[in-house]
């Protein structure tokens, strides 16, 4: 089979899956009744202080006041976006909208929020008439009123489900720790602690008179010490770490047995790094070790 090449996504590339993404912003009640008021108080104290495209000057004079024209405006905004979000929405189903849904539905939303500020402008001033023109006036400067908030909110509401998430993510119950691996406790006769290594650094253990050579690893060196003690107070615990009798004087590390062999004495092993230690292998630990290698002629 020839080898493909892939091309890693970019930015530009994933774009597509975002847009067809769920847009669940909007889905709690709460959030949408935020959104709603949020854009008409805003909407209202943004025209009244700010007056974008001089819209002042455009009621001044009139039989309202341009602080009524402006809340009428507001209202206004706020009739429709509440006929959006809580009664054209449920034409949708049960299935949420994509984000690409989302867009063109905002661009419904202020087309319907223009048409109802545009009945009430009208309806105000006698000097004004309906027609398209009108309508895409107020459709423009509606749009422009109207973004701002509305965007704010959305980010708000982002924000706020990301800090949800890592809030839930903080809570959870931590993964269980990877356990380090457990350290071996070598203690002479008298429970006082003498070593503490790794099991898979402790090589052999020889016992003589009342004392036990520790081979072990160091590095890339191998290692001996003398501790006054015997296999009978150690074996209980190496027995659970992979160690096993090979004679009444030896334990060894199964797993650091290099060779088992067979010779005019008897069976005896070789052990990594212990290449001038010979491991003999007495009659009554013998069947162990026939079980798990085969002895080498």
């Amino acid at each position: 089979m020839k080898n493909t090449l892939t091309i890693p996504l970019n930015g530009s590339a994933a774009l597509p899956g975002w847009f067809k993404a769920p847009f669940l912003l909007l889905d709690p009640v709460g959030n949408r009744v935020f959104l709603i008021l949020f854009c008409g108080v805003f909407s209202f104290l943004f025209m009244y202080i700010f007056s974008p495209f001089n819209m002042n000057q455009w009621y001044e004079g009139g039989p309202q006041s341009v602080a009524g024209v402006f809340c009428a405006f507001s209202l206004s905004g706020i009739i429709g976006m509440s006929v959006s979000q809580f009664g054209l929405i449920r034409l949708k189903g049960k299935k949420p909208l994509t984000h690409l849904q989302f867009l063109g539905w905002f661009i419904g939303e202020v087309m319907l929020v223009a048409l109802i500020v545009n009945v009430v402008n009208v309806s105000m001033h006698d000097y004004l008439e309906y027609s398209w023109l009108e309508y895409t006036d107020t459709l423009k400067y509606g749009f422009g009123v109207m973004a701002l908030p509305y965007s704010m909110a959305l980010l708000w509401f982002q924000s706020r489900a990301a800090a949800g998430r890592l809030k839930n993510l903080a809570q959870a119950p931590a993964a269980a720790p990877i356990a380090a691996p457990e350290e071996l406790f070598i203690r002479d006769e008298y429970d006082k602690l003498a070593m503490t290594l790794h099991p898979s650094n402790l090589l052999l253990l020889k016992a003589e008179d009342n004392y036990v050579h520790v081979y072990y690893r160091n590095g890339n060196a191998v290692k001996k010490e003398l501790i006054r003690s015997s296999l009978k107070k150690l074996e209980p615990q190496l027995s659970g770490h992979g160690f096993t009798r090979a004679h009444r004087s030896y334990m060894v590390n199964l797993s650091k047995v290099l060779l088992f062999k067979k010779n005019t004495k008897g069976h005896f092993l070789l052990m990594d790094g212990l290449d001038e230690v010979t491991v003999p292998v007495s009659t009554s630990y013998l069947p162990e070790f026939l079980q798990r290698f085969t002895p080498a002629c």
